[in-house]
C-alpha cells in the first residue's frame, strides 16, 4: 500500500508541475478578474476563420499574473481534417524567430556586458569593415534603422539563371521562362555531409560555402537612408553577432543559456533533430525553390538558405514553450525563482523606443495614432511589445495588465497567396475580446 501510496503522489506531483508549467512567481489571480462569457467568443471568431480557410488549424493561449485564463486547440494540421491539432504541436514561428531566440541571446549578452547596444556591428563582423555599413550599429539593427533592404534572394547564389532545361512549379503556378534556373550541381546535394551541411527541405543540401556568399551579398547590397524599414537582413546580421562573441551557434547559445534550463522540450531549430513531422504542423505545399510539403522546415528562403538556423526565422515552438519565454521577460527575468536576466535589462529592451516610435529595441510595437496600420487591436496600452510571423503567429506581453497573449497557425497553408487571417483581422479581434474580458 505504501508503495501505491508514494506512486499516487509522485504522479500528482508532476501533474501539478506540468499545470503550473506557465506559472509566474506571483500567484495572486482571481478567476473573477475576467469575463468568461465574454471571453469565450475567442471560439466562435476561430471557428469563422477555419470556415473561411483562413487556417486549417490553431492554439490560442492567454495568460494573466502568471496564470493560464484560456488555452485551446482548434481544427487539424491540414483542411483534410485527419491529424488534430494538440498542445503539444509545433508551428513554424517565423519572424517571431526575432523576439524569441535572437533577442533573447542579444539580450543575454548584454546582461554579461559582453555587448553594447551602441557598438558598431563591424566591430564583430570583419566582413562590414571598409564598408557603406561599417558604421551600423547594433542599436540600428535592433531599431530596423540600418538601410538595408527587407530581404535577399540568397537562392540566386545557388542557381544558374536562364536554363531551360527545367520548369519549376510553385504551389499555384508555373514560373514564367525568364525566371526558369537550376541549381549549380557543386553546389547542392541529395546528402548531408561536411561540406553540404545546410539543409534546405527533404534530400536538398547546400554547401557551406553559401553562409560566406550570403554574407557578401549583403555587403555589396545597395544601403538607403537609415529611416525605419522592417529587414530580415538586420536579424540575420545579429545572429552573426551572437555567434561570433558567444563562440557557439546560436540555437547552441540559446538551448544552453535559456531554453534547456527553463526544460523547454518543445522550442527550437531544426525540430526534425528532436521530433517527428507528425508533431510539426506544415506550412506549405512546397515553392518555387523547393518541391515536397514544408513540415519541419523553415517556410522562409533567406532562412532556408542558411540551413534553417537563422536571426530573422527558423525557430519552431508550440504556445506553451512560447509563453514560458516571454512570462519570463514579464517577471523581469526570472523563472522559478532563478535569474536569467536582469530587471534593468528586461526594462531597456522592452521600453526602449525608436525615435519614430514606430519599434523598440527589437520588439515591435502597438500603432495608437494609427489603428489600420497597427499589429494590435485598439484597446492595446502602447507598453504593450511582441511580434508576429508570416506563417501566422503572434505573441503581445502586456505590462500594464499582465497579460500575454499568443496565437499560433499555419495560414500559409496549404500556399501563401493571399492573406486572410490578416484580411479578416482574427489576431486582433481575438486580442480585442481579451481586453473587452478584463473586468473593471
Amino acid at each position: 500500500m505504501k508503495k501505491i501510496y508514494y506512486l499516487l503522489a509522485f504522479l500528482l506531483f508532476i501533474l501539478i508541475q506540468f499545470n503550473s508549467k506557465v506559472f509566474s512567481e506571483n500567484r495572486h489571480f482571481r478567476n473573477n478578474d475576467f469575463s468568461y462569457t465574454k471571453l469565450s467568443s475567442i471560439d466562435s471568431i476561430v471557428h469563422d476563420g477555419i470556415k473561411a480557410k483562413a487556417f486549417p488549424g490553431c492554439q490560442v493561449l492567454v495568460i494573466k499574473s502568471g496564470q493560464v485564463i484560456y488555452d485551446k486547440c482548434f481544427g487539424y494540421y491540414t483542411y483534410d481534417s485527419i491529424q488534430e491539432v494538440k498542445p503539444t504541436t509545433l508551428y513554424d514561428l517565423a519572424s517571431l524567430t526575432k523576439t524569441t531566440a535572437t533577442l533573447m541571446a542579444v539580450m543575454k549578452l548584454y546582461d554579461s556586458k559582453k555587448l553594447k547596444i551602441s557598438d558598431k556591428a563591424s566591430k564583430y563582423l570583419s566582413f562590414l569593415r571598409n564598408t557603406d555599413k561599417e558604421n551600423i550599429s547594433i542599436q540600428d539593427l535592433l531599431f530596423h534603422e540600418t538601410g538595408l533592404p527587407g530581404s535577399l534572394p540568397f537562392y540566386k547564389l545557388a542557381i544558374t539563371q536562364n536554363n531551360n532545361s527545367l520548369r519549376i512549379k510553385t504551389s499555384t503556378t508555373i514560373i514564367p521562362s525568364s525566371t526558369e534556373f537550376k541549381y549549380i550541381d557543386s553546389l547542392v546535394s541529395k546528402y548531408p555531409s561536411a561540406e553540404f551541411a545546410l539543409q534546405v527541405s527533404d534530400s536538398f543540401f547546400l554547401h557551406k560555402s553559401i553562409h560566406a556568399s550570403a554574407m557578401k551579398m549583403i555587403t555589396e547590397t545597395h544601403l538607403n537612408s537609415k529611416t525605419y524599414h522592417y529587414s530580415c537582413i538586420n536579424f540575420i546580421l545579429l545572429k552573426e553577432i551572437v555567434e561570433i562573441i558567444s563562440g557557439m551557434p546560436i540555437d547552441k547559445f540559446l538551448d544552453k543559456k535559456f531554453y534547456s534550463p527553463l526544460q523547454l522540450n518543445n522550442i527550437g531549430f531544426l525540430p526534425l533533430s528532436t521530433h517527428s513531422k507528425l508533431e510539426i504542423a506544415p506550412t506549405l505545399t512546397g515553392d518555387f525553390l523547393r518541391n515536397g510539403v514544408f513540415q519541419g522546415y523553415v517556410h522562409d528562403p533567406a532562412a532556408a538558405f542558411l540551413g534553417g538556423i537563422s536571426g530573422n526565422a527558423g525557430l519552431f515552438a508550440n504556445a506553451t514553450d512560447l509563453a514560458v519565454i516571454y512570462q519570463l521577460l514579464l517577471n523581469n527575468g526570472r523563472w522559478n525563482k532563478k535569474r536569467f536576466l536582469k530587471p534593468e535589462t528586461c526594462k531597456l529592451f522592452t521600453t526602449t523606443n525608436s525615435v519614430s516610435g514606430r519599434r523598440g529595441l527589437g520588439f515591435d510595437k502597438p500603432i495608437p495614432a494609427d489603428s489600420s496600420l497597427s499589429p494590435c487591436c485598439k484597446s492595446t496600452p502602447y507598453t504593450v511589445y511582441g511580434h508576429t510571423g508570416y506563417t501566422g503567429n503572434c505573441c503581445w506581453v502586456d505590462p500594464t495588465n499582465q497579460l500575454i497573449y499568443i496565437f499560433l497557425s499555419n495560414r500559409t497553408y496549404p500556399d501563401d497567396v493571399g492573406n486572410k487571417l490578416s484580411k479578416m483581422g482574427i489576431r486582433t479581434q481575438i486580442q480585442e475580446v481579451i481586453y473587452q474580458s478584463i473586468k473593471d
